[in-house]
């Protein structure tokens, strides 16, 4: 069995628990009593700190093998989730998160950037990604313990104990980010932190955590639907503007739909724009002339700091919850007009 698929199966295991706490790990802050402030405030001190945090997991993995990163990330993550569950401690809750994003996605990056020739192959891998979000997402309406999702998460060690052990470095030349690719990371990352206070805002406004899975199992299936048959049929960086516009006047419909019938509706199609997007994304970062460790180091830290900045503007503003999504969706609506087909580093 080559690298690929191993890597496939950890990114299917291990994507089954990251879901859990990178989607609904704001609705069980919120379900602790913590106020939207404080909650903005916590992923305000996780994005800081991963941006040291990206580059220690990258500087480490290189010279003891990006692999036991990885499985260092697992363990991380199974303590995150008794730490999540018991504490009230902000400041335990921010760090326990970001070593727990910030061991993963980095290093997944990495082997991404190194395993990931093609489109098609990027594709496989995000489906990969999308059945175990459809199938965390329904172990999360079935409220899912706690122990469980801590042995899942240590199952997700075993594919990647499998990966031979080497360094995934092409060259050790410093990376030179175009204006183009600076403008796009930063306007990305509105999408980012929208997907990430969606889900607080569905649960808000149906007061259960089922509704919100529901939905991000409907986003889920048209995400696949859109994979196997639109993707093909579909120049995605082609028409990227409009794909990008199109999902930008679904999240508005959504913030002005009442009825949580035809919200599940819009998820369907929210789940195609969103996935595309997505899509273009992940080849926008692993397209690059400097696939090196340097490379995915400037790319974290630019990504973590537009974060802070974009949540630490947040939090200081009196906004609410609604406000502050209408203020990113301003942030989409900019990414429509900064992306370039064929652009590298």
């Amino acid at each position: 069995m080559n690298s690929l698929k191993k890597y496939n199966y950890y990114i299917f295991i291990s994507t089954f628990t990251r879901n859990i706490i990178d989607i609904y790990s704001v609705i069980f802050l919120y379900q602790k009593d913590f106020s939207i402030k404080t909650i903005i405030y916590i992923y305000l001190l996780i994005y800081f700190l991963g941006t040291f945090i990206s580059e220690l997991s990258i500087r480490i993995g290189n010279k003891v093998g990006y692999k036991f990163i990885l499985i260092l990330s697992s363990i991380i993550t199974s303590i995150t989730f008794y730490i999540i569950n018991k504490s009230t401690n902000i400041y335990l809750i921010s760090l326990m998160l970001s070593l727990s994003i910030f061991t993963y996605h980095p290093i997944r990056h990495i082997y991404g950037i190194k395993l990931l020739k093609n489109n098609k192959q990027v594709g496989i891998s995000l489906i990969y990604t999308y059945i175990a979000i459809f199938i965390s997402s329904y172990f999360t309406i079935s409220r899912i313990n706690i122990l469980y999702l801590t042995i899942i998460s240590l199952i997700s060690i075993i594919p990647i104990i499998f990966i031979k052990k080497e360094k995934y470095i092409i060259n050790n030349s410093k990376p030179k980010l175009s204006i183009y690719k600076y403008n796009f990371f930063i306007f990305d990352q509105f999408r980012i932190i929208f997907l990430l206070l969606e889900p607080l805002y569905l649960y808000i406004i149906s007061s259960t955590i089922k509704y919100v899975g529901i939905f991000n199992i409907i986003m889920t299936v048209s995400s696949i639907i859109y994979m196997y048959i639109l993707s093909n049929k579909i120049d995605t960086r082609k028409y990227y503007k409009y794909i990008n516009l199109f999902l930008t006047i679904i999240l508005i419909l959504k913030l002005n739909i009442i009825s949580p019938n035809l919200l599940l509706v819009i998820a369907f199609f929210e789940g195609i724009g969103v996935k595309s997007n997505e899509l273009v994304s992940t080849i926008n970062l692993y397209h690059t002339n400097t696939p090196n460790e340097e490379y995915i180091i400037l790319c974290e830290k630019i990504i973590c700091l537009i974060r802070t900045v974009i949540l630490s503007v947040i939090y200081l503003l009196p906004l609410s919850l609604k406000s502050i999504l209408y203020l990113l969706i301003g942030g989409i609506f900019i990414l429509s007009f900064t992306y370039k087909k064929n652009t590298l580093t």
